[in-house]
């Protein structure tokens, strides 16, 4: 039955495509396609950018004409090119960076900023992450960071992006003084005589990080895009989904366009307002889309922050702080401003909410705005949803909303534990069960960059093992559903006869391996448009 379909599929190939041989074909390969009605297959043929047909390695080898490249995978796994539908490149000025756990204490962070400031020159920017057990002492502040380093800027961001302290000598390197006021969304920390304390949340972090990206000699951030970018291909990804939370819209599409790397971007815009200012990037201001693998339609807004420092926007108080509720960024007639440009044309609105009530705003933002019908072709995006509660997830469907989740999230299970009660913790972060709802599912990182690992939290699931994927629905979500929720689901994402041939060639087989081993994998080969754009020297 295989092989008859197999050959069904192969001469809807050829009769599609004509009697021209394909220009390659990979053979002997454990093929996942990610569409549904044929999932597996051994082999594909290709020709110029397209996949010509995908059956058995007897059916495709027979296609090939004299001049026909065969590539033998030699058994290994081969997927669609993975899709990170969430995505930032961190850009800031040349600067030193301190080594730190993942949740480093007070006296960690003194002991290596002490140890760093001794070998980098004065004025060197110094940068650094924290987790909860930092942001949580209020003594970490401008003050304690000057006391250590007089006379290099300091800047240490959260692991959650949602904060960061910076010294004094930051603050004057990006032309903040005492004089600033909270922007849209965000605040300065204020001491006890309401002088700057350093802390920064939120917008007003974003936009200390766009101070710093503009600060970046555009050579440099083209020598970063295209580190990103070579990263990428070496673990198969062939599309990024870039929240371009840095730079404004038209630098950061200048810099892709003269990194000209081969991948695919996707670049939402990042509306940001500081006080008494214009907003930022309110609306499209350049083409659409830059160069074929450049498109920059869309948006992204922020309504809340993370549960690790307590500014997810909740329904009721966290568990572990009965007066904390966390908070919504912007006020209701921003959300629905907002919500109304992207009703009101074709730019595509992706929103972070993670709390259960910033989720019902911006639900209830979308439903004031219009009818379901209308948002099913517009599909607003819920970027993360960690608190997508099951009324919530009705209402979402209803809607037409599509739901990026990243997994990483799922690494912070015992944090989640201290702050929510169990009736919250029984519907935390939703997979599986968005997808018995019919509600489209991709996965980005929004961390580190990495399929495999990302993966491997989606099919464990620490933090609610009940919405664990199976390892097919997480590549399927990683590619398929990433390439619906940029509207690209009609050329990308599954290996089937007209999608574009991007593909990666993994080092080990993602659905048969131990977890442990997932986050281990590579590509040996991965392909854009029929082009090899990363060859590990393991295919002959």
């Amino acid at each position: 039955m295989i092989r008859r379909i197999a050959g069904v599929l192969a001469l809807a190939s050829l009769v599609a495509c004509g009697d021209n041989s394909p220009d390659t074909i990979i053979v002997n390969g454990k093929v996942f396609t990610s569409n549904p009605t044929q999932p597996w297959a051994q082999a594909i043929a290709i020709r110029g950018d397209r996949v010509i047909g995908t059956a058995d390695t007897a059916t495709i080898s027979a296609m090939a004409g004299a001049n026909t490249r065969r590539i033998d995978a030699g058994g290994r796994t081969i997927v669609p090119g993975f899709n990170d539908a969430h995505q930032h490149i961190g850009i800031a000025p040349p600067h030193d960076t301190l080594t730190l756990p993942m949740d480093p204490s007070l006296d960690q962070i003194a002991t290596a900023l002490t140890a760093q400031v001794k070998a980098s020159p004065a004025g060197r920017l110094i940068q650094g992450s924290f987790g909860q057990l930092a942001w949580g002492d209020p003594s970490f502040n401008r003050s304690w960071l000057d006391r250590l380093a007089p006379e290099h800027p300091v800047r240490l961001g959260s692991v959650t992006g949602h904060g960061a302290v910076l010294n004094s000598r930051a603050l004057q390197f990006i032309g903040i003084d005492e004089g600033v006021k909270d922007p849209d969304g965000g605040s300065y920390g204020r001491d006890a005589q309401d002088k700057l304390n350093g802390r920064l949340e939120e917008y007003a972090d974003y936009l200390a990080g766009r101070r710093f990206a503009l600060k970046t000699e555009p050579a440099e951030i083209v020598r970063l895009v295209r580190e990103f970018a070579a990263q990428a291909r070496s673990l198969g990804i062939t599309s990024v989904q870039l929240m371009a939370t840095s730079l404004p819209i038209a630098d950061m599409s200048k810099r892709l366009v003269e990194a000209d790397v081969p991948i695919r971007w996707r670049v939402f815009r990042f509306p940001t307002r500081e006080a008494g200012g214009e907003t930022v990037d309110s609306r499209p201001t350049l083409p659409p889309q830059p160069t074929a693998m450049i498109d920059t339609r869309g948006m992204k807004w922020i309504l809340d922050g993370t549960p690790i420092e307590r500014l997810a926007f909740m329904r009721a108080p966290y568990a572990d702080a009965p007066g904390e509720r966390g908070r919504l960024n912007l006020p209701i007639a921003r959300i629905d401003e907002f919500v109304g440009w992207a009703y009101g044309s074709e730019d595509p609105l992706a929103v972070h909410a993670v709390g259960d009530a910033a989720l019902d705003a911006y639900i209830s933002a979308v439903e004031r705005a219009g009818r379901g019908e209308v948002w099913r072709d517009k599909r607003p995006r819920i970027e993360h949803g960690d608190l997508l509660s099951p009324d919530l997830i009705a209402r979402a469907k209803r809607m037409g909303m599509v739901v990026v989740q990243n997994p990483l999230h799922f690494s912070f299970a015992d944090a989640f534990q201290r702050r929510f009660d169990a009736e919250r913790l029984a519907t935390i972060e939703p997979m599986k069960s968005l997808l018995a709802a019919g509600i489209p599912l991709a996965i980005g990182s929004d961390g580190p960059m990495h399929p495999g690992l990302n993966i491997m939290f989606a099919t464990l699931h620490p933090a609610n093992p009940k919405e664990a994927l199976s390892r097919e629905e997480a590549v399927a979500a990683y590619t398929a559903g990433s390439a619906f929720a940029e509207f690209r689901e009609k050329e990308k994402g599954r290996l089937v006869v007209g999608s574009l041939a991007d593909l990666a060639v993994l080092s080990a087989d993602l659905f048969s391996i131990p977890p442990a081993e997932l986050p281990k994998i590579s590509s040996v080969m991965t392909m854009v448009g029929g082009r090899v754009v990363h060859d590990a020297g393991v295919i002959r």
